[in-house]
Parts: structure tokens; C-alpha cells; sequence
């Protein structure tokens, strides 16, 4: 009779089982991606290119793809040892073939599904694929057996597939049952450490994206393919699904409850000022409309709107004028063509949060971010891209790292923008000056985040139409973490910035000097680009504003008034604008533009407010007030500014020149303070309302559609 083999043997048995299951759903992976390729990209058309050129790109979503889809094979990998661990012998070999049949089927179906999406709204899954569930059974299984999408013929495909693909791990397990019988023959302990030792380094592997103990966000470091096609099917199904439902999941959690105690009719008349007896319906667009008063021709015909990644207020800190910190943009501020904000507020303490911000027109809601709300954002007439639309501008937007990142590209193009602008047409170009001038561009030409802020300032200098209006919102990226800008390359002094380090009392904390030289290189890159597109193209308006406070410098973390702002520059060679406001933030950029460019009488949608105009009219700072995250600002009874963050008069600072000052809390300015923030929570409400549930403000016993 037979002796069944030891634990140690049967251990090593599945663990060699487990190893070719993961190896052979990593190439079943990468066959699934093939067949979306090859059917939808070529045969369908999406790809609009020839094939032949994009063999590289082609290669790369590849390597990109099995990083992604490694991930949830290493999940797989670790079940069917589980599997194999808790399973009795004599039932072990069917259980584990039924869940390779399952998985096989699984991954299948949902590429089916993947691609079958694909040809109905021209994307992978997104929050579209929440509509299916808002459908009858009925409808859905009478677009199942007679659309025009062959979901019925799709389903037997399905089915011949995954029997295949099953026949097919059946080959291979034969394989590993052999390699099996070649391991046994060795000392036990040799081959059992050596199948551990394989199949950890894949699993590590695997989870972690590359050979290390930590991951990494893919959608950071992947560097995605110019191509939109492929860029959308890089990260794959099970990652665009866990995207949907997790955002889905969060969203279902909020209420208009949850931002103001009021009920929506009082909470709206309280932030419009309406009459008394105002009712529902309301229409939002209506209520956010605003008309310029702009005196002028319309003669801009090039707008730069320049969010900088963690430009602060702190930068513009007198201490630092004798190193020139930030003196070129200083420099812009001559109060005829150029300012220099006195007091402007952040609407969000992230990057990606900002972006909400200042791309839709929409306040900040919960601190969450808008594409991973679970909800499909519509086209928004609040949107900066959509207003310039409006106006004839051509849009683009810029940004020196990942397209697949905050899902920018569907994103901003949502959102009224022509095009994506994004790391891997920036890294061709500074390739293509440094084939002709090997000392173009210093090394390196990027971070971890994205190609560093002189490549694309260069990019947009050149590309950029003279005749043809344009809009470019430009994000940047070098003045962060890692930091690692060839200084010396670019001249800073940074002898200079070490020696006021070393001056400065280490009780202040003062970061260092490749810190500071890298606020100073931007300064100077940023205005030397100013200047070369004012002279290119005379008639443009640049603005300039930090996405939010640098929260890495401990140096302003206990000065209130500097972390909740950050600089604003407005800069117009061909215009003389007048500053008709002295608080704003930033959902107030957009109206500020519009004011200063569309032509008298043009109406628009805001939450905010203009801050400057052509016109002579007179400020409102008397009255003045901005809303930011988490802060309001506004002017006091006795003429100071104040900002206010919560908690009561503690919360209370006083604001002049840039600068908090020591100033007894006044009662009436707390009462203002406090209904201030009232009315930004009323905000964040109905920017929820509106990204949720529309632009018609109906009774919460009228159902909406």
C-alpha cells in the first residue's frame, strides 16, 4: 500500500501549485489586455493610430499593466495556498480547481465587461457603470438578448474563453507536477526553502510593484502613454471597479445635513440674501450669476493661470529679501500692471483638493476629493475651462507629472479643456532639445512627481499659438518633496541661502538651504517666463497662486494667518486693473478673470466674487469677506483684516501686511467671524447639492431624477 506523503511534501507540492497558478494568471493578465487591444483599439478603432507607431507605447502599457494586475494576482496567489492549507487532502485537488476555474472566469467576465463598457460610453469603468444599477432587470435583459452591443454572443464567448483558459492552467499544472517531482528528489529542506523563497519574492514583488518591503502609488510613478486609448486601459479592470464602488461607498454617506444645521431653502436664502417668501424650485445657475462690467475691448488673448505646488505666504517674509527669495515675483508687483494680494485664502490644503477648486468653481466639500466622491461630475458652467470656452479660448492644461493621476485627463476635459498636457510629451520634448544641445536641459529633468517646472515652462513658450486666444492653467511640481533641481546648474546661491541658515536661531527651524533653493529657482524660472511670454504675446494676463500652504516648514506652522493663506499675483502688461476687493481666495480667481477679460455684460456663473476690474468701481472692502477652507476672512469694525478658523476668540487673528499682529478680539468681529462660517459650510453644501444632485434646488420631498 502507498504511503501518503508527509506534511513537509505536500507543503512543498502546493507551494509549487501556488506559484505556477500566480505565474499563469500574471500571462492570463497580460492575454486579457492583448485581446482588449486588439479588439477594441484595432478592430474597433479606438486606438486612432496606425498600430505600427505605437509599438513602444504598446510595450510599455504592457510592463505598466502587469504592475497593476500583479497586484490582485498576488491576492489570488495567496487564497489558492490558503485554499490548499485548509482544504483535506483527499478533497485538496478539485477545490483548487475549481477556484482556478472560478478565477480564470472572473477575470475573464469582467474584461468582457470592460470592453463591452468601453464601446457604449467610450471609456474603462467609471461612475457611469452606477447607472446599470438604477435600471430594471427587465430593461437590462432586454439589452442583454437584442442590443446592438451582442452582450448575449459576448456571453458565450465567455463561456467557450473560460473553458480554454481553463484546459490551458490544466497544461501547466501538469508542469508544475513535474517540477514538483524534481524537487522532491533534493534534500527536503533545500527545496521547500527554495519554493518559499520563489514564491515570496513574487508575491513581494507583486504587491509592492518593485523589490522592496514598501509600495508605491502607481498612479504617481508610472509615466502613462501619450496615447488616450492606451493610457485608459493601462491599470485595468479591477482597479478602475475598486475606484468606482470605493468612491460610490463614501458618497452615499453625506447629506446636506452633514455641512449646515439649517434646512436647504433657509440655508440658501441665508447665503443669497433672498426674500422671505423664496421658494423651491431654485435653480443654482441663476442664483450664481454674475455679469462683467469689464469697460474695456476684450484685448487679452492669452491667459496663464499658474498654480504653483506649495508657493506660501511665508516665502513673501521680509526675513528672507536678503537673500532674494521670492524677488522676481515681488518685482511683478508695481501697482499699475502688476499686485500682489493683501490677503488671500486657500479653499483646500491639498494639491488635488485645490485643483477641485479652481478647475470646477466648486467650494471644497468634506475635504474629499471630487473624482473619488462615486459620482459622475458633470460639466459645470462654474468651470474655469468652460467659461473660457465660452469666450473662444483654445484650453489646455498643464501638468508636468502623470496624466492617469487624479484621472486629469477625463477630468480637466470634463471640465471644458481641448487637451492634457502631461509628463511623457514633456520628457519627448526635452529629449528632442537635448539630441541638438547636450546642455539644454541639466540632469535630472525630473522628481518622482514629474518633470521638473523649466521644462515645462520652455514647452509652453514654444507651443503656445500667438494667433490663436489661449487658455493655459499650469500646475506645477518641482518645489516639492525630494526636491531635486541641479541648483547649482541654475546659478542659485546657494552659499548665500546656507550662510542665513546658519544665522538663523535653530529654535525657529528654519529648513535648509536646498529648501529654500529650490522657492528661489522657481522664482526666478517662473518670472524669467513671464517675461519672455509677456514679450511674445503682448496682450496676456498671468495669475499666479500657490496651491496651498507648504505644510513641510515647520517655520510657519504657528503663525494662523500664514497657513491658511498663500500668495496671489495678478499681472497684466496690457491692462491697468483696479484691486476692488482686499479679502479673496481662491474661488475667486475665476470670476476675476472673467471680470477683467469678457466683454461688458457677459454673464457667468461663481460662487466667488471678482477681485479686480477694468472698471472704476468702487471697493467693497468696507464690507469685504472671503471664504476659504476651514477659514474666513474679512475686514473688522475698526478697519483691520482678521482671519478666523473656529474655537472662539482664540481662533481670531488679525491680519496687516502679511503679517498676524497682537489685537484684542472684538465681539462684533467674532459674531461676523462665526456667521462667516456658517456660510462657508452652506457653500460646501450646495457645491455638493450641485455636483450630486443638479442645479435645481427642489424640496427634500421631491424626488429627483
Amino acid at each position: 500500500m502507498r504511503t501518503r506523503p508527509p506534511f513537509a511534501q505536500q507543503l512543498l507540492l502546493l507551494l509549487v501549485q501556488a506559484l505556477c497558478f500566480s505565474l499563469f494568471v500574471s500571462a492570463f493578465f497580460v492575454c486579457l489586455r492583448l485581446g482588449f487591444l486588439a479588439y477594441t483599439g484595432v478592430y474597433k478603432g479606438a486606438l486612432n493610430q496606425p498600430l505600427g507607431t505605437l509599438l513602444t507605447p504598446i510595450w510599455q502599457v504592457l510592463g505598466d499593466g502587469i504592475k497593476y494586475d500583479n497586484r490582485i494576482v498576488a491576492i489570488f496567489g495567496l487564497l489558492f495556498l490558503l485554499l490548499g492549507l485548509i482544504t483535506p487532502n483527499r478533497l485538496r485537488y478539485k477545490a483548487l480547481a475549481y477556484y482556478a476555474l472560478f478565477v480564470l472566469a472572473l477575470c475573464l467576465f469582467l474584461q468582457i465587461a470592460n470592453m463591452t463598457y468601453y464601446s457604449i460610453y467610450g471609456n474603462v469603468f467609471d461612475s457611469n457603470l452606477l447607472e446599470v444599477f438604477e435600471e430594471s432587470p427587465k430593461t437590462l435583459l432586454s439589452m442583454a438578448l437584442t442590443g446592438e452591443y451582442f452582450i448575449g454572443t459576448k456571453l458565450l464567448i465567455w463561456l467557450f474563453l473560460s473553458a480554454l483558459g481553463f484546459f490551458l492552467y490544466r497544461k501547466v499544472a501538469r508542469w508544475g507536477v513535474c517540477f514538483y517531482d524534481l524537487l522532491k528528489d533534493l534534500p527536503l529542506k533545500f527545496a521547500l526553502g527554495g519554493a518559499i523563497l520563489c514564491l515570496a519574492l513574487f508575491m513581494l514583488v507583486s504587491i509592492n510593484s518593485r523589490f522592496a518591503l514598501s509600495g508605491v502609488s502607481l498612479d504617481f510613478i508610472i509615466q502613462p502613454v501619450e496615447n488616450v486609448f492606451l493610457r485608459k486601459i493601462t491599470p485595468g479592470a479591477f482597479r478602475n471597479l475598486y475606484l468606482v464602488f470605493r468612491d460610490y461607498s463614501k458618497s452615499q454617506k453625506i447629506r446636506f445635513a452633514n455641512f449646515s444645521s439649517k434646512p436647504l431653502l433657509e440655508a440658501t436664502m441665508a447665503y443669497f440674501n433672498l426674500p422671505k417668501d423664496t421658494c423651491f424650485p431654485l435653480d443654482l445657475r441663476k442664483l450664481l450669476q454674475h455679469q462683467s462690467t469689464n469697460s474695456l475691448e476684450p484685448k487679452i488673448t492669452h491667459v496663464f493661470y499658474i498654480v504653483s505646488e506649495s508657493l506660501s505666504s511665508w516665502h513673501f517674509d521680509p526675513k528672507f529679501d536678503s537673500i532674494h527669495l521670492v524677488s522676481a515675483l515681488k518685482s511683478l508687483d508695481d501697482q499699475k500692471h502688476g499686485f500682489i494680494f493683501p490677503l488671500f485664502l486657500e479653499n483646500a490644503r491639498r494639491t488635488v483638493k485645490s485643483l477641485d477648486v479652481q478647475i470646477t468653481g466648486l467650494f471644497n466639500i468634506n475635504d474629499t476629493n471630487f473624482v473619488n466622491m462615486g459620482v459622475k461630475i458633470p460639466s459645470l458652467p462654474t468651470a474655469i475651462g468652460n467659461q473660457m470656452k465660452g469666450l473662444g479660448f483654445h484650453n489646455l492644461f498643464y501638468y508636468g507629472g502623470s496624466g492617469i493621476w487624479n484621472r486629469l485627463d477625463s477630468f480637466t476635459k470634463t471640465q471644458g479643456f481641448d487637451d492634457l498636457i502631461f509628463n511623457t510629451r514633456l520628457l519627448e520634448f526635452a529629449h528632442q532639445k537635448l539630441a541638438t544641445n547636450p546642455k539644454a536641459y541639466p540632469q535630472p529633468l525630473e522628481s518622482n512627481w514629474g518633470v521638473h517646472d523649466n521644462i515645462l515652462f520652455d514647452y509652453i513658450l514654444q507651443t503656445t499659438p500667438p494667433d490663436r486666444k489661449t487658455f493655459s492653467m499650469v500646475m506645477t511640481l518641482s518645489n516639492h518633496t525630494t526636491r531635486n533641481v541641479n541648483l547649482k546648474a541654475f546659478g542659485v546661491p546657494l552659499e548665500q541661502i546656507q550662510a542665513l541658515v546658519d544665522r538663523t536661531p535653530a529654535s525657529t527651524n528654519l529648513p535648509d538651504a536646498n529648501f529654500l533653493g529650490h522657492v528661489y529657482w522657481y522664482d526666478k524660472i517662473l518670472v524669467d517666463f513671464i517675461k519672455k511670454a509677456r514679450a511674445k504675446f503682448p496682450n496676456s494676463l498671468f495669475i499666479i497662486t500657490g496651491d496651498h500652504f507648504d505644510r513641510s516648514f515647520d517655520y510657519a506652522k504657528d503663525d494662523f494667518y500664514m497657513t491658511k493663506s498663500v500668495p496671489l499675483i495678478v499681472y497684466a502688461p496690457s491692462l491697468e486693473p483696479k484691486r476692488i476687493r482686499c479679502i479673496g481666495a481662491h474661488i475667486d480667481i475665476a470670476p476675476t478673470i472673467m471680470e477683467l477679460i469678457a466683454p461688458k455684460g457677459y454673464a457667468y456663473a461663481s460662487f466667488g466674487n471678482p477681485l479686480f476690474s477694468n472698471a472704476n468701481i468702487p471697493s467693497s472692502c468696507v464690507h469685504d469677506h472671503a471664504l476659504g477652507f476651514d477659514v474666513v476672512g474679512a475686514k473688522g469694525v475698526d478697519g483691520v483684516d482678521f482671519v478666523y478658523g473656529g474655537g472662539g476668540a482664540k481662533g481670531l487673528r488679525y491680519v496687516r501686511e502679511h503679517q498676524w499682529i497682537k489685537h484684542p478680539p472684538n465681539p462684533q468681529d467674532l459674531e461676523l467671524a462665526k456667521a462667516l462660517m456658517e456660510k462657508e459650510k452652506i457653500a460646501n453644501g450646495l457645491s455638493w447639492y450641485y455636483l450630486f444632485k443638479g442645479p435645481i434646488l427642489k424640496s427634500p420631498l421631491t424626488p429627483h431624477k
